[in-house]
């Protein structure tokens, strides 16, 4: 037994569809102290004008906790160079909507964004996540807000 104190640490998440090779090459393009908790493979897009989505980019979205810069992102890799090909930090009042399983749709900073998921499965997993994870940190800032009792 070590004298060090145990630190609840906290995994990465990979992808279903990636080896776990490629997963660890993801894991090594998050940075230092970012763990993914949720990745998939997705197609992003964007509606910049109008109703119509146009395909930005292909990769691997995850689910970031970014610990330097003390926030959540959903970051895009490109598997293949390391590349970040999309980011869109979690804001206050983030919000997604999904009009089908594949699919989530979400503001972004100048657009309206949609993640085009590779496998249901995956899309399940990542809207579960963030789903939870929304609702813990709405939990958190309203715990904030309120005074204590007494």
């Amino acid at each position: 037994m070590s004298g060090h104190p145990s630190q609840r640490r906290v995994a990465n998440v990979g992808s279903m569809l990636l080896t776990p090779q490629e997963n660890e090459c993801l894991y090594s393009y998050l940075g230092r102290k970012c763990i993914t908790l949720c990745s998939a493979v997705v197609q992003v897009y964007a509606a910049d004008r109008g109703p119509s989505w146009t395909k930005r980019c292909c990769g691997v979205a995850c689910l970031v906790k970014d610990n330097p810069q003390r926030s959540y992102f959903i970051r895009v890799f490109d598997i293949k160079d390391g590349k970040t090909r999309f980011e869109q930090e979690l804001y206050n009042n983030f919000t997604s909507s999904s009009s089908r399983p594949y699919f989530i749709a979400f503001a972004g900073d100048s657009c309206q964004i949609g993640l085009n998921f590779a496998s249901e499965e995956e899309a399940k997993r990542f809207r579960a996540t963030l789903n939870d994870l929304l609702s813990r940190r709405q939990k958190k800032t309203e715990k904030r807000r309120d005074p204590p009792n007494g």
